[in-house]
């Protein structure tokens, strides 16, 4: 391999620079003389759905498309990289409504609207430009949506490359070059091809696909119907509202899978409603006013349920409104329209003036339950309850085959729980290809957004740990491939899945804690799909290789936590311990409290146990996974190879025998002894021997006075301030009275890295026990929230009653991974590996 300049060589993965002779041989016989073009897909539609009205190929990035008329277009095809070298891209947008442009799903740039982002924190720009490799193609993909109609104009694309030997200050201008026709190919990878096919397949249907939990939008017309709450006399309205909106109350109910029912009560300015649907291929929707009249009610003649239809996405059709206000008629552009009929026509009322300037209907909520359906027959209350019933029990069932137990059981209620965790944060934004499973709706890190129709952000183990959730269950396997799909390829230009992805805005500073390849090892070792695999191997094995080259500290050569200086990036105080912390994923953690961040290597001066063990973790899995996809011995034996050397190396130097616990190391060999559960991360890579996993779960997990995990797993012995067990920082520690945060609060991913940890060794009694007595615990403790909150705590207090958070959650009130904390317990007594017969169809 011959590089421009070192620089070049020392960010290249090794795998990578192991494999690319072969690469560029298989180019000289595979590429050469295959047609030098894009191809380019018009669709008569918003939503890039159904049969283009015409394809054809052209033969570059410098193109343009009428404006006469509305459509959507979609670009595809594969770039080659002609040298191995850094690649920056200069794009320009003329007269374009909507564009966005990925290489290698990497979003280099977009028109605003619909959001911005700064060029230090997008992949592609000339201060964090790509790593291209000679003769090398990636996938190319460019979507753009037109409802302009008028313009005698052209809409012009242009897009051009700027080849770099190193990352350039933001104030420099290169001149960037048109890139050559020969470096591009009409067709896009198989393995694309059918990622592509996953997700096109699972956006379909009725869902909350925005954030809006008051919204229900049909994919693809992308046609939405807003249920708004009105009071009449104060002229105040419930637009927009999700499960931590401090304007309303949110209780949630179950959400199947397949979207055939969910349901939810709000409580805004006295009125108590419970929202109840059937989506999928069919909406259903029923309102009913819960506290109309008698002495403890209200009355609910001063309130009405508004309904705002409208398109997502700016995406074009027609709505109309019937006269006799009994139903709604949407146009999506190029689709078939959709009528949802109401049970009964609106009422005539004086609606706040926001709402006069568009089409909407009231309907009055003193006569009773209201609803609506698409359909073409006026549907009746009854129906649309019988509807709704049925779905509602025909999921029950299926929760109570899942489990074998019955509506309100222990078993049954985890399942609920869980479930609801990640399909109440199921959404769709055209920004990333798939759908995606969010932390929560009250998260968004999208710049400048048009509207909020395109807020969402991507946390990397959060995530992953989503998917992990949602792969539970054979309903959702879709679900979770899509959201595990965009996480992975939401990895940076150097290679690392980020901190943080939105809207092409990235934390290209730091990662965060590494559970891909394990995840995707447990979701391959139960439905065997091979090609998600083969899909995202490469991917995983260069975010293990950014590891190696840019978070090892010497002289022991174990992982540290870090952040790198990237000129003009700004998020989270970047080259600072503040900013390494929070690589951590741990954020605030008492293990990091000082400052010892070195700024000539961009690491802390301190070897990690926790992330030592969890880069092993990801090596291991990727030998297995290697295997699965029939990669070559040499590169089997080369990964399993890197876990072996970093297990010594914490085994070696990170057991503390004076305090009988793996411990984080300062580089100048002091013991830095401020505990928390990632020192039980040594135990899942096998870096402790029995009498040392022994000692840790009977002193340290098994203790009162650290871990507060009972022997029994009845909370026996425990104070009421460390009741639930498994702070994140060990009881005994100051930090842990006062509390906060990553400061003693008990979480969901530290109880399934533990649990992973203490399986590990099941064959050790003791570890074994804690094991046990640990999902016993965690389990209580989430359906003690469930049940009474209907919360999905982000973090919870370690407090037997959580006196200090009023009884709730001590972080984010329904954050997906706190059902970890239940997941664990199913995956003991072996639900992880059930499966059920109803899949997800769409009519």
């Amino acid at each position: 391999v011959t590089s421009g300049s070192d620089h070049i060589a020392s960010i290249l993965p090794m795998q990578t620079m192991t494999s690319l002779v072969a690469l560029v041989v298989c180019f000289s016989f595979g590429l050469i003389g295959a047609r030098a073009e894009l191809t380019l897909a018009m669709y008569g539609n918003s939503a890039m759905y159904e049969k283009p009205t015409h394809t054809r190929t052209i033969p570059g990035l410098n193109f343009s498309l009428p404006l006469d008329h509305a459509y959507s277009a979609e670009l595809t095809g594969q770039m080659i990289f002609d040298a191995t070298s850094l690649y920056a891209f200069s794009c320009s947008f003329s007269h374009a409504q909507v564009a966005m442009v990925w290489i290698d799903d990497h979003l280099i740039c977009n028109t605003k609207p619909p959001f911005g982002a700064s060029p230090g924190s997008t992949d592609g720009s000339t201060v964090y430009p790509l790593m291209g490799q000679q003769s090398r193609a990636v996938p190319l993909v460019v979507h753009i949506y037109n409802s302009n109609t008028t313009s005698k104009a052209e809409l012009a694309v242009n897009v051009k490359w700027i080849r770099l030997q190193a990352p350039m200050p933001p104030h420099q201008a290169p001149n960037a070059e048109a890139i050559p026709a020969a470096s591009f190919l009409p067709d896009l990878p198989t393995l694309e091809l059918q990622r592509r096919t996953l997700q096109q397949r699972v956006k379909q249907g009725w869902n909350t696909w925005s954030y809006n939990m008051l919204g229900v939008v049909k994919l693809p017309e992308s046609v939405d119907i807003t249920t708004a709450i009105c009071k009449l006399s104060s002229g105040q309205c419930l637009l927009n509202t999700h499960i931590e909106d401090t304007h309303a109350n949110i209780r949630v109910g179950m959400f199947a899978t397949d979207l055939s029912y969910w349901q939810f009560f709000v409580e805004f300015r006295g009125l108590n409603v419970s929202l109840s649907y059937s989506g999928g291929s069919k909406l259903s929707l029923l309102a009913e006013p819960l506290n109309c009249g008698g002495d403890d009610g209200v009355d609910c003649r001063d309130y009405v349920l508004v309904l705002l239809p409208g398109y997502k996405w700016e995406r074009a059709g027609d709505v109309a409104v019937a006269v006799d206000n009994s139903s709604i008629t949407y146009t999506p552009l190029g689709l078939a329209p959709v009528t949802l009929k109401l049970t009964t026509p609106g009422c005539n009322v004086a609606l706040p003036s926001a709402f006069k300037s568009s089409p909407v209907i009231a309907l009055c909520l003193d006569r009773g339950a209201v609803g609506l359906e698409d359909s073409m027959m006026p549907p009746t209350v009854v129906n649309i309850r019988s509807v709704i019933d049925i779905a509602r029990t025909t999921e029950v069932k299926r929760l109570e085959e899942f489990t074998g137990d019955h509506e309100g059981g222990d078993l049954y209620t985890t399942k609920e729980g869980l479930q609801a965790a990640t399909m109440w944060n199921y959404i769709y934004t055209p920004a990333e290809y798939g759908p995606i499973l969010p932390v929560s709706r009250s998260w968004n890190f999208v710049v400048e957004a048009v509207s909020d129709d395109w807020d969402y952000v991507i946390f990397d183990w959060d995530n992953i740990f989503a998917s992990y959730m949602a792969s539970m269950d054979s309903t959702s396997k879709d679900i979770a491939y899509s959201n595990f799909i965009q996480v992975i390829r939401s990895r940076t230009a150097k290679g690392f899945v980020p901190n943080y992805a939105a809207g092409g805005r990235k934390s290209v500073d730091r990662t965060e804690p590494p559970i891909g390849a394990k995840v995707l090892k447990e979701m391959y070792n139960k439905y065997g799909d091979a090609w998600l695999v083969e899909l995202l191997f490469d991917d995983l094995v260069g975010w293990n290789d950014w590891f190696l080259r840019e978070r090892i500290l010497k002289p022991l050569g174990l992982v540290a936590l870090g952040s790198d200086y990237i000129e003009g990036y700004s998020d989270n105080s970047p080259h600072t311990m503040v900013a390494a912390r929070l690589e951590s994923g741990l954020d605030n953690s008492p293990m990091y409290d000082g400052d010892f961040f070195d700024a000539s290597n961009n690491l802390m001066k301190m070897y990690d146990v926790g992330m030592s063990s969890m880069f092993v973790q990801e090596a291991e899995a990727l030998s297995n996974l290697a295997e699965v996809i029939h990669r070559s011995a040499s590169e089997v034996e080369a990964l399993k190879d890197r876990a072996r050397s970093m297990r010594d190396l914490i085994a070696a130097n990170l057991w503390d025998d004076s305090g009988e616990i793996f411990t984080n190391k300062f580089q100048n060999g002091s013991f830095y002894r401020r505990i928390s559960p990632t020192s039980f991360y040594a135990l899942m890579v096998g870096a402790a021997t029995d009498k040392q996993a022994a000692l840790m779960a009977t002193k340290w997990l098994m203790n009162p006075d650290h871990f507060c995990v009972a022997p029994g797993g009845d909370f026996a012995g425990n104070t009421d301030r460390c009741y639930w067990g498994l702070p994140s920082i060990e009881a005994a520690d100051p930090a842990f009275p006062p509390l906060g945060y990553w400061r003693g609060y008990v979480w969901g991913p530290m109880a399934q890295l533990t649990f992973w940890s203490l399986q590990a060794y099941d064959h050790v009694p003791e570890v074994r026990q804690g094991r046990k007595a640990l999902c016993k615990q965690m389990n209580q403790l989430m359906l003690w929230q469930w049940r009474k909150n209907r919360h999905i705590c982000e973090n919870y207090s370690p407090h037997r009653t959580a006196d200090d958070h009023k009884g709730d959650c001590s972080g984010t009130k329904f954050y997906h991974w706190g059902a970890l904390t239940g997941m664990i317990s199913l995956i003991e007594q072996g639900y992880y590996n059930k499966t059920i017969s109803k899949q997800v169809v769409f009519l």
